[in-house]
């Protein structure tokens, strides 16, 4: 059976306004969240909805970590708390989802919460109400500017990130270097942000087309047939997993069949065959994917195997999703740890801000997060698909960047520390 979420629908905030979530800042100091056995922590992601698959895991395999956090004895001697709300992939859900989260459930702090254009919608909020805004799952650069949200700290690599390595490898690559070269991306800030770290790199493409996420469900008949049409032989992609999906589809019914290099966030495999069924692996056979984490099917690594037994043990499917899931919570709770007995939303980001560079995770590169940066990850290696749609690793080493406007990826090596005993903070 899946994990229970404590998930509260939209019903629990009809009575807040939307608007509730630009209170102003009450003036008494005291955290809310924290008690002496307790810790609240909130989370919106969409959990129904068209945008659902897969992502709905995330939440789930955090709380599977969380129940066996508190199973262990909490941290400090407190048990987590974790509420997550179903914002559908809607912004102005997502605001109220939000509002009910500060104002009724009072957490101490967000986690996870996903999407970008969503995001927007409350960072500006939590921020004014110094509220931990912590691993937020979108990789828009934006959000990394500490001046402006100095309680937002990202864990994914931007998507500005992502673009440089996937320019970094393709130049660097014969096979990939001399094909006509195309891009596709979802409209809003996730398309823009890898715009930049495209152009940034000094990358440039032979034709570039978009989509809007509300679009998703109808398919890229234009899109594909303008690629087509330009003679597109490489194409990359940025857009959320169910997107993917509909490319391929489309593009399999009208014989387009570039070498396809897609962002790490659209691309997992379980999810894409269980929209397409059997043809989903023949479709992503040889689909380039740079990924942050070691490899799922890397059994031999203690990260990957103990989170994989945690997983399954929750009656929860093992992919990326449920592993990114775990991984995150896994370093929440030993910021959680560092921040010690005496828990303030202050001294959790102090902990964050000072012990990142320490916490042990299963990330393949190297987490940034100090009092001057908020980057998050730094970087990817580079996978492909094989015909049973398993990703391998064909990078040895890292390409790491920031999210600025100039400058594009490095080529480094990164040796990853072990987990802690028992996969405990």
């Amino acid at each position: 059976m899946k994990k229970k979420l404590i998930v509260k629908g939209l019903a629990t905030t009809a009575a807040i306004a939307v608007g509730a979530v630009t209170l102003a800042v009450p003036s008494h100091a005291a955290d809310p969240g924290v008690t002496k056995s307790q810790i609240v922590i909130g989370s919106t992601s969409p959990q129904t909805g068209p945008a659902s698959a897969g992502y709905l895991y995330i939440p789930q395999a955090a709380q599977a970590y969380f129940d066996y956090v508190n199973k262990n004895g909490g941290i400090n001697g407190r048990q987590i708390k974790f509420v997550a709300k179903d914002d559908m992939y809607n912004p102005a859900t997502t605001q109220a989802q939000t509002s009910a989260l500060l104002l009724s459930d009072k957490i101490f702090a967000m986690y996870g919460a996903f999407g970008t254009d969503q995001h927007a919608t409350v960072i500006d909020t939590l921020n004014q109400r110094n509220v931990p805004d912590v691993f937020i799952n979108t990789g828009a650069s934006q959000f990394g500017n500490v001046k402006k949200y100095p309680t937002t700290i990202p864990y994914l690599p931007s998507y500005a990130v992502e673009a440089k390595a996937m320019a970094y490898y393709i130049t660097n690559t014969p096979e990939l270097n001399g094909l006509k070269r195309c891009f596709m991306y979802q409209d809003g800030d996730f398309g823009i942000d890898a715009s930049n770290g495209f152009k940034a790199a000094g990358m440039d493409f032979t034709t570039t087309t978009s989509f809007a996420a509300a679009n998703i469900a109808a398919g890229f008949a234009s899109q594909v047939v303008k690629m087509k049409t330009a003679g597109c032989q490489l194409v990359t992609f940025f857009g959320i997993t169910q997107a993917t999906a509909a490319l391929l589809a489309t593009s399999a019914k009208v014989g387009f069949a570039p070498t396809w290099m897609v962002t790490s966030v659209g691309s997992e495999p379980t999810i894409i065959k269980g929209i397409l069924g059997a043809a989903a692996t023949k479709l992503m056979n040889k689909m380039y994917t740079p990924s942050f984490l070691t490899p799922i099917t890397d059994l031999g690594n203690p990260y990957v195997s103990q989170m994989k037994t945690l997983v399954e043990a929750s009656g929860l499917p093992w992919n990326f999703y449920t592993y990114y899931g775990v991984n995150t919570a896994y370093v929440l709770a030993q910021a959680l740890k560092a921040a010690g007995p005496d828990l303030t939303r202050k001294g959790l980001l102090n902990a964050l801000q000072t012990n990142s560079a320490k916490f042990r995770s299963a990330a393949s590169v190297p987490l940034v997060v100090t009092t001057t940066s908020h980057q998050g990850l730094t970087g990817y290696w580079m996978g492909q698909y094989d015909s049973a749609g398993t990703l391998g690793r064909l990078t040895d080493y890292v390409m790491l960047a920031t999210s600025a406007p100039t400058g594009g990826a490095k080529k480094a090596i990164y040796k990853q520390v072990g987990p802690t005993k028992k996969l405990l903070p």
